[in-house]
């Protein structure tokens, strides 16, 4: 992107952060959308919100629709996408499907491309997006890109019940979001869009769900770690993203801190900051479901990718492109 159309859309975005935001929930019209890419998206729903479109290609979607709910973001916090382009498609490409990092990588990429994310006052990247939250926001960026199916996934599961085969067709509403208990979620603080929780004897504790900025710092911790031959104390790392309330500031250095002082833990503090970890993990089930459509039983499926991580966003079956 050049540094012209930098400059523009942070001009624009000062000035939608500056309008009154009073829309109820919901997402973008069918009628709104016009991406600069690759189609024009139909399946999106009207807030109502009659801003008019300051960036061209971007269109806002809604925090309450992702895995977390919104809950570790600012109740004024806004979220726009754009369609993936050629050049970052071809990009996603060159993907390691072997290599776990290189996922990531690839995936972020799409997202420091594709997303905006606005906090009044407060500079923000797609760093601030929660981990959880991500298959989302690419499932429905994939959306605005192929809005015509042309890179349709689908995965095909037999009826236990009477046989037959159904067929799963994945997509951004396709992942039920885990629910957090009533034993962490009483500890939810509205103001500060966090864990407060306080416990006997390891003091206050504050938590959010890990950012990707935050897994990204730990990904990179790993990757070092790794290239030195050094062990990694996997009770630490289970634990890790949820020490860290913002990716700033976070590198290497202030982790291996931190290590040091989960070693001082007692066995009492590191078990309980691991149940609560657990309990405050938000995202996505790992199996699909849908019912039957010959006798109505509910059908299940894990979630999976048959063409792989790439079929994301690159289309393996061209078929259609041939005359």
């Amino acid at each position: 992107m050049s540094e012209e159309t930098n400059n523009f859309e942070d001009a624009a975005m000062r000035d939608l952060e500056n309008r009154e935001f009073t829309a109820s929930k919901g997402e973008i019209s069918e009628e709104t959308v016009k991406p600069t890419s690759l189609g024009k998206a139909s399946s999106y729903v009207d807030r109502d919100n009659d801003e008019p479109a300051l960036l061209p290609g971007y269109h806002e979607i809604w925090s309450t629709n992702f895995p977390s709910k919104g809950l570790f973001y600012p109740e004024n916090a806004r979220f726009f996408i754009r369609a993936a382009s050629v050049k970052e498609i071809r990009h996603f490409s060159t993907i390691n499907e072997q290599d776990p990092f290189s996922i990531d990588e690839a995936l972020n990429e799409i997202l420091k491309g594709c997303l905006m994310i606005r906090y009044p006052g407060k500079q923000t990247t797609f760093k601030d997006l929660r981990e959880e939250d991500r298959i989302y926001v690419i499932m429905t960026i994939r959306e605005l890109t192929f809005v015509n199916g042309e890179n349709k996934i689908g995965v095909k599961k037999n009826c236990d019940e009477c046989g037959h085969e159904n067929e799963f067709t994945i997509g951004k509403d396709s992942f039920d979001p885990t629910i957090l208990p009533d034993t962490i979620m009483r500890y939810y603080d509205e103001e500060t869009r966090k864990f407060v929780i306080q416990t006997k004897s390891s003091g206050t504790i504050e938590m959010v769900a890990p950012s990707i900025g935050v897994m990204m710092e730990i990904s990179k911790y790993i990757r070092q770690q790794q290239q030195e031959g050094r062990k990694l104390d996997q009770s630490f790392l289970k634990v890790l993203p949820y020490l860290v309330l913002d990716w700033r500031g976070l590198n290497s250095e202030k982790i291996k801190n931190l290590e040091v002082e989960c070693m001082q833990w007692s066995d009492i503090k590191y078990q309980t900051m691991n149940k609560l970890t657990e309990m405050a993990r938000v995202g996505v089930k790992e199996k699909m479901r849908t019912e039957c459509e010959k006798c109505g039983t509910e059908v299940t499926t894990p979630i999976s990718f048959p063409g792989g991580i790439k079929s994301l966003f690159v289309i393996s079956d061209i078929t259609g492109e041939l005359l």
